[in-house]
């Protein structure tokens, strides 16, 4: 029963973060929004989470521990980041089934992030993360800050900067160091936190054993 349930979760995942992408990109340009973390991790997501719940149904070819963890932990910075810096209202429902934007929104930003967390913890297996992953995971935010900052000093344009923490303009680069120091302390501390959970729940399939030799009858 588990592997059925783990296959429809995971396709209403994917469907929400694809759903959610065109609803908030359908009035411009996709590579366009492809700047913005929030659409780069549910690109992420999408793909996948699709790859998860066609391997969850032939019961074969998972992906990596590695890459299923940082996809949780990236969707999981773009609901908080957005609902705690950015958005007016955190955490709010407040979209209207007329209002696509606005549903897109809330699906990129609150549905999905959700919905992948509850999958980590209900669908994974657990106690496969290591401390270090944490550290490992880092790697795409620092990929992507590096791709931003580039991005913003080969255009000249006032918007050119995806995140106002990142807005060197207006910060300075002292001030968005220190901006990417706490960022990226909170994603590390994200991460082992996510660490310490996978490793506190319970395994859900049973440890491998060694067989016990026998000893031969001379």
């Amino acid at each position: 029963m588990r592997r059925p349930a783990a296959t429809l979760f995971r396709i209403a995942v994917a469907l929400a973060a694809v759903v959610g992408i065109y609803l908030s990109t359908k009035d411009g340009s996709f590579t366009g929004s492809l700047v913005y973390f929030t659409i780069q991790s549910n690109v992420v997501v999408a793909v996948v989470f699709a790859w998860a719940a066609v391997a969850t149904a032939c019961g074969a070819g998972h992906p990596p521990t590695w890459l299923k963890g940082g996809t949780t932990l990236y969707i999981a910075i773009t609901g908080l980041v957005y609902n705690l810096v950015l958005a007016g209202q955190p955490f709010q429902m407040t979209a209207a089934l007329s209002d696509t934007w606005e549903l897109g929104n809330q699906l990129v930003h609150l549905v999905t992030p959700i919905a992948a967390a509850v999958d980590w913890l209900l669908f994974d297996e657990h106690r496969r993360f290591r401390w270090a992953n944490a550290l490992h995971w880092l790697a795409y935010p620092f990929g992507y800050l590096a791709f931003a900052l580039i991005r913003a000093a080969l255009l000249d344009e006032p918007n050119r900067y995806p995140y106002p923490f990142l807005n060197v303009d207006a910060l300075g680069y002292g001030g968005m160091a220190l901006n990417v120091a706490i960022y990226g302390g909170a994603f590390w501390l994200l991460g082992l936190a996510m660490v310490a959970v996978d490793r506190a729940l319970p395994r859900r399939t049973p440890e491998p054993t060694t067989p016990t030799p026998q000893r031969i009858a001379a």
